[in-house]
Protein backbone atom coordinates (compact mmCIF):
# COMPACT_ATOMS: atom_id res chain seq x y z
CA UNK A 1 0.00 0.00 0.00
CA UNK A 2 1.47 3.34 -1.01
CA UNK A 3 1.97 6.09 1.59
CA UNK A 4 -0.71 8.31 0.01
CA UNK A 5 -3.17 5.39 0.07
CA UNK A 6 -2.39 4.77 3.76
CA UNK A 7 -3.01 8.44 4.54
CA UNK A 8 -6.29 8.35 2.59
CA UNK A 9 -7.42 5.21 4.44
CA UNK A 10 -6.41 6.63 7.84
CA UNK A 11 -8.32 9.85 7.12
CA UNK A 12 -11.55 7.81 6.80
CA UNK A 13 -11.01 5.90 10.06
CA UNK A 14 -13.13 7.10 12.97
CA UNK A 15 -10.17 6.96 15.35
CA UNK A 16 -8.28 9.51 13.24
CA UNK A 17 -11.20 11.86 12.53
CA UNK A 18 -10.12 15.53 12.54
CA UNK A 19 -6.41 14.82 11.97
CA UNK A 20 -4.30 16.95 9.65
CA UNK A 21 -2.50 15.42 6.68
CA UNK A 22 0.83 15.87 8.50
CA UNK A 23 -0.47 14.04 11.58
CA UNK A 24 -1.78 11.22 9.39
CA UNK A 25 1.58 11.06 7.62
CA UNK A 26 3.30 10.61 11.01
CA UNK A 27 0.87 7.83 11.94
CA UNK A 28 1.15 6.12 8.54
CA UNK A 29 4.87 5.51 9.11
CA UNK A 30 3.92 2.98 11.79
CA UNK A 31 1.25 1.13 9.77
CA UNK A 32 1.58 -2.39 8.40
CA UNK A 33 -0.88 -3.76 5.85
CA UNK A 34 -2.27 -7.21 6.66
CA UNK A 35 -4.55 -9.14 4.32
CA UNK A 36 -6.92 -11.75 5.74
CA UNK A 37 -9.36 -14.38 4.52
CA UNK A 38 -12.70 -15.56 5.87
CA UNK A 39 -12.00 -17.45 9.11
CA UNK A 40 -8.53 -15.97 9.70
CA UNK A 41 -8.01 -15.00 13.35
CA UNK A 42 -6.56 -11.50 13.69
CA UNK A 43 -6.55 -11.36 17.47
CA UNK A 44 -7.49 -14.01 19.99
CA UNK A 45 -8.96 -13.64 23.45
CA UNK A 46 -6.37 -13.68 26.27
CA UNK A 47 -3.36 -12.84 24.06
CA UNK A 48 -1.14 -9.88 24.92
CA UNK A 49 -1.96 -6.60 23.17
CA UNK A 50 -0.22 -6.52 19.80
CA UNK A 51 -1.43 -3.26 18.33
CA UNK A 52 -4.24 -1.11 17.04
CA UNK A 53 -6.01 -2.38 13.94
CA UNK A 54 -8.01 -0.33 11.43
CA UNK A 55 -10.27 -2.27 9.07
CA UNK A 56 -9.73 -0.98 5.53
CA UNK A 57 -11.59 -3.61 3.50
CA UNK A 58 -13.99 -6.44 4.28
CA UNK A 59 -15.79 -7.39 7.47
CA UNK A 60 -14.71 -8.90 10.77
CA UNK A 61 -16.63 -10.68 13.52
CA UNK A 62 -15.89 -9.86 17.19
CA UNK A 63 -16.90 -12.64 19.59
CA UNK A 64 -16.33 -14.47 22.85
CA UNK A 65 -15.57 -18.13 22.09
CA UNK A 66 -17.56 -20.94 23.69
CA UNK A 67 -14.46 -22.42 25.28
CA UNK A 68 -11.25 -20.73 26.43
CA UNK A 69 -8.01 -22.65 25.88
CA UNK A 70 -6.76 -24.37 28.99
CA UNK A 71 -9.92 -23.79 31.03
CA UNK A 72 -12.66 -26.18 32.10
CA UNK A 73 -15.40 -23.56 32.09
CA UNK A 74 -17.37 -22.96 28.94
CA UNK A 75 -20.06 -20.60 27.79
CA UNK A 76 -23.42 -21.96 26.67
CA UNK A 77 -22.44 -20.85 23.16
CA UNK A 78 -20.24 -18.41 21.28
CA UNK A 79 -21.23 -14.81 22.07
CA UNK A 80 -21.26 -12.56 19.01
CA UNK A 81 -20.41 -9.02 20.08
CA UNK A 82 -20.10 -7.02 16.89
CA UNK A 83 -19.47 -6.99 13.15
CA UNK A 84 -16.76 -4.51 12.16
CA UNK A 85 -16.89 -2.62 8.87
CA UNK A 86 -14.47 -0.43 6.95
CA UNK A 87 -13.14 2.42 9.09
CA UNK A 88 -13.72 0.60 12.39
CA UNK A 89 -10.83 -0.07 14.75
CA UNK A 90 -10.15 -2.85 17.24
CA UNK A 91 -7.47 -3.85 19.72
CA UNK A 92 -7.77 -0.55 21.58
CA UNK A 93 -9.10 -1.96 24.87
CA UNK A 94 -6.04 -4.07 25.58
CA UNK A 95 -3.68 -1.34 24.35
CA UNK A 96 -5.19 1.36 26.54
CA UNK A 97 -5.41 -0.86 29.62
CA UNK A 98 -2.25 -2.88 28.86
CA UNK A 99 -4.20 -6.07 29.56
CA UNK A 100 -4.97 -9.25 27.69
CA UNK A 101 -7.26 -9.09 24.67
CA UNK A 102 -10.90 -9.35 25.82
CA UNK A 103 -12.47 -10.84 22.64
CA UNK A 104 -11.48 -12.68 19.48
CA UNK A 105 -11.67 -11.10 16.02
CA UNK A 106 -11.98 -13.25 12.91
CA UNK A 107 -12.46 -12.56 9.20
CA UNK A 108 -16.12 -12.69 8.15
CA UNK A 109 -15.10 -12.13 4.53
CA UNK A 110 -11.74 -11.47 2.84
CA UNK A 111 -10.23 -8.05 3.45
CA UNK A 112 -7.35 -6.08 4.90
CA UNK A 113 -6.40 -4.09 7.96
CA UNK A 114 -3.75 -1.56 8.82
CA UNK A 115 -1.97 -2.53 12.02
CA UNK A 116 -0.08 -0.10 14.22
CA UNK A 117 2.11 -2.36 16.38
CA UNK A 118 2.13 -1.65 20.12
CA UNK A 119 5.60 -0.05 19.98
CA UNK A 120 4.47 2.31 17.19
CA UNK A 121 1.23 3.08 19.01
CA UNK A 122 3.16 3.96 22.18
CA UNK A 123 5.43 6.25 20.14
CA UNK A 124 2.44 7.98 18.50
CA UNK A 125 0.73 8.45 21.86
CA UNK A 126 3.88 10.07 23.29
CA UNK A 127 3.08 13.10 21.10
CA UNK A 128 0.69 15.00 23.41
CA UNK A 129 -1.23 16.73 20.61
CA UNK A 130 -1.84 13.53 18.62
CA UNK A 131 -2.39 11.45 21.76
CA UNK A 132 -5.14 13.79 23.01
CA UNK A 133 -6.95 13.60 19.68
CA UNK A 134 -6.77 9.81 19.66
CA UNK A 135 -8.09 9.59 23.24
CA UNK A 136 -10.94 11.97 22.35
CA UNK A 137 -11.87 9.89 19.31
CA UNK A 138 -11.64 6.63 21.31
CA UNK A 139 -14.04 8.16 23.82
CA UNK A 140 -16.54 8.98 21.07
CA UNK A 141 -16.21 5.48 19.59
CA UNK A 142 -16.65 3.77 22.96
CA UNK A 143 -19.66 5.90 23.87
CA UNK A 144 -21.34 4.98 20.56
CA UNK A 145 -20.64 1.28 21.20
CA UNK A 146 -22.01 1.54 24.73
CA UNK A 147 -25.20 3.27 23.56
CA UNK A 148 -25.69 0.61 20.88
CA UNK A 149 -25.36 -2.15 23.49
CA UNK A 150 -27.72 -0.32 25.87
CA UNK A 151 -30.33 -0.12 23.10
CA UNK A 152 -29.89 -3.83 22.30
CA UNK A 153 -30.27 -4.72 25.98
CA UNK A 154 -33.33 -2.51 26.26
CA UNK A 155 -34.94 -4.34 23.31
CA UNK A 156 -34.21 -7.70 24.97
CA UNK A 157 -35.70 -6.53 28.26
CA UNK A 158 -38.78 -5.09 26.56
CA UNK A 159 -39.32 -8.35 24.66
CA UNK A 160 -39.28 -10.37 27.87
Amino acid sequence: MFKNRKIEVLSKAKVFEGFSREELKTISKHCLKIEFQRGDVLIEISQKPSGLFILTKGQLKVFLPERLDGRKERRASTVNLNVLKEGDCFGEYSLLENTQVSASVVGKEPGEVLKIPKSGFDEIMADDRIGKKIYRNFLHILIKRLRKKENELDLVLLAS
